[in-house]
């Protein structure tokens, strides 16, 4: 999936709609089952634009991560400054900024989709954080992986801890001082 910086395009609204539609569908049946149509009804947009950006329907469920990834990038400053990523008050951003998008994600996850959400969270990681140097490339899969699937697990139990007491716990377990160069493995 490519990450895009733009999110004044006109088109965005037309393609949250649509994976907005997918995900109405995926409330009630498997993705496999899904028909175009019913996404379009449901979305109130006509094959012709579904077709216009999409070859299929997973195709417009990565761009609907697409879409809030960047906003994700551009509200918490990662496109200005990448380091900020694992600062506690960053992964309590994430927490907060994601939870509004928690029913895509959770349909996402429950619907057997997994890879769609981790997919885009490696390339990001690997795109944006990988390039400034701070954490070697496992790390960053580690605590990719790590904030993903606490994200999910905090969405699942109905966020009975704070995103505060959350990013917390993540931010020790990933905080270190130092990386470990493969030599000393």
């Amino acid at each position: 999936m490519k990450i895009k910086t733009e999110l004044n395009s006109r088109t965005v609204p037309t393609r949250m709609a649509i994976g907005n539609g997918i995900l109405d569908e995926l409330e009630k049946k498997e993705l496999a089952d899904i028909r175009v149509t019913d996404v379009i009804q449901n979305a109130k947009v006509s094959r012709m634009s579904f077709y216009r950006y999409y070859e299929n329907l997973y195709d417009a469920l990565c761009d609907y991560l697409d879409i809030v990834v960047t906003g994700y990038m551009i509200e918490g400053g990662e496109l200005n400054d990448p380091g900020v990523f694992m600062r506690p008050e960053h992964i309590e951003f994430s927490l907060n900024y994601f939870d509004r998008y928690a029913r895509y994600f959770l349909i996402l996850n429950r619907s057997g989709l997994y890879t769609i959400l981790i997919d885009a969270v490696n390339e990001y990681m690997m795109k944006n954080i990988l390039p400034q140097k701070k954490l070697h490339m496992y790390e960053l899969y580690a605590y990719a992986g790590g904030l993903l699937n606490a994200f999910l697990k905090w969405e699942e139990d109905g966020k009975r801890e704070s995103a505060h007491n959350v990013a917390l716990m993540i931010y020790r377990l990933f905080s270190h001082t130092e990386s470990i160069s493969s030599e000393e493995i």
